[in-house]
């Protein structure tokens, strides 16, 4: 479903309504959300709890199905996507397992970016290509290689800013490809984040993130959500509780905690990722630097249309010398720590070769541009100054 921008609606910014959506409390009751430690709710008749289960009056019954502080960060993060809802899952993977099972109820070709997340890729061809879906992994950035797999496809599966690399995918181009072939599009908006990007706004049939990562933004928690119209959540919802998907009070309460200073802390993390970005280049012990304002003339015109008021945090580099010479970044580096996950607070690095991708053979990595020397970095809040202090000494340019 389409949205157009809230805010041309006249509504509240996102740095506003982060920090008030998902819930408003009435007089007498805590300004900061209760945490809702329970599994079960009880019912004093049948009629009122058939009223709840049959959805004619709101409530809770069982913590599978639906808990407070879960409710309400779904409905934060639905509102800062532009969607009319939100399922909330136990991680990443449960929200885009669940999404592809309620769009390909039975085996149907799938078409997923070849630059996909590895664990991503991991999950379709050997959880569900060998129940006979066919999956279809092309260069998204290829528009004749994506005409050519969209027929008889029901679903596209493409992040908006690539993990590791960070490639933009023109997520509005793609869409129209796809909704032109009746083809669904769900897009991962976990690195780019609803303050960067907006998925649905360009024409994405859904959003999913890892709100482990920025959402939150201490890694501190495992969770997913899934955006979209009430409908496709309905069914992406009968899935999470289905397969036991659902998230937990505890981890909805501080993923919400964390969502209030998103806006406070991803145009840090973006800035610091670009002046990295740019230290790292000039340095003679980094073969390239991979981040999306440093892509060329191509990049730079998807980037300002669909990412305008930042890249987002994360950014990747190759080493001269490969995977000894990273290790030997690696016991140097005294703020910057080694980490396979990212968007939390501090500065991190990871070896996609071995963490996010490993699933893929050398020979896979190396066609996707991921070799012994590609570090992923992801930028936290630190002074951008100190960051690259640090990476400068490590690499013995400080």
């Amino acid at each position: 479903m389409n949205r157009t921008n809230p805010d041309d609606e006249g509504r509240l910014r996102p740095e506003t309504r982060v920090v008030h959506g998902g819930r408003r409390p009435a007089a007498g009751e805590s300004l900061a959300p209760p945490l809702v430690q329970a599994s079960v709710q009880v019912f004093d008749s049948l009629d009122d709890y058939d009223d709840v289960a049959s959805g004619r009056r709101p409530g809770h019954l069982y913590g599978r199905n639906s808990n407070e502080n879960v409710a309400s960060l779904e409905a934060a993060v639905a509102d800062l996507e532009g969607a009319t809802a939100a399922v909330a899952t136990a991680s990443g993977m449960a929200a885009i397992l669940c999404t592809v099972l309620a769009l390909a109820s039975r085996p149907r070709p799938l078409v997923v970016d070849r630059d996909a997340y590895g664990v991503s890729l991991a999950l379709l061809r050997s959880d569900l290509e060998p129940l006979g879906y066919e999956i279809r992994e092309v260069d998204l950035a290829d528009e004749d290689a994506l005409r050519a797999a969209l027929p008889g496809a029901v679903v596209v599966i493409c992040e908006t800013v690539t993990n590791p690399l960070a490639r933009v995918n023109d997520v509005q181009r793609i869409a129209a490809l796809a909704s032109a072939e009746g083809v669904a599009v769900v897009v991962d908006n976990t690195y780019a984040t609803p303050l960067l990007c907006r998925p649905l706004a360009w024409g994405a049939t859904a959003v999913v993130h890892s709100v482990s990562k920025y959402l939150a933004g201490h890694s501190d928690l495992i969770a997913g959500v899934v955006c979209a119209e009430h409908q496709l959540i309905d069914a992406v919802r009968q899935r999470v509780i289905r397969t036991g998907g659902s998230l937990g009070p505890f981890e909805a309460w501080l993923a919400l905690r964390g969502l209030r200073t998103l806006a406070l802390r991803v145009p840090r993390q973006s800035t610091n990722a670009l002046r990295l970005a740019e230290g790292l280049a000039k340095l003679p012990q980094v073969e390239r630097v991979w981040h999306p304002s440093l892509s060329g003339p191509g990049g730079h015109g998807v980037c300002a249309r669909l990412l305008p008021d930042g890249t987002g945090g994360m950014f990747a580099f190759d080493l001269v010398g490969g995977r000894p010479a990273v290790q030997a970044m690696l016991d140097r580096l005294r703020l910057v720590r080694f980490a396979a996950s990212f968007g939390g607070v501090e500065t991190t690095i990871s070896y996609p070769a071995l963490a996010s991708h490993r699933s893929l053979s050398l020979a896979e990595q190396m066609s996707r541009g991921i070799g012994p020397g590609t570090v992923r970095v992801s930028a936290g809040i630190e002074a951008a100054d100190d960051l690259l202090s640090d990476f400068r000494q490590a690499l013995g340019s400080g």
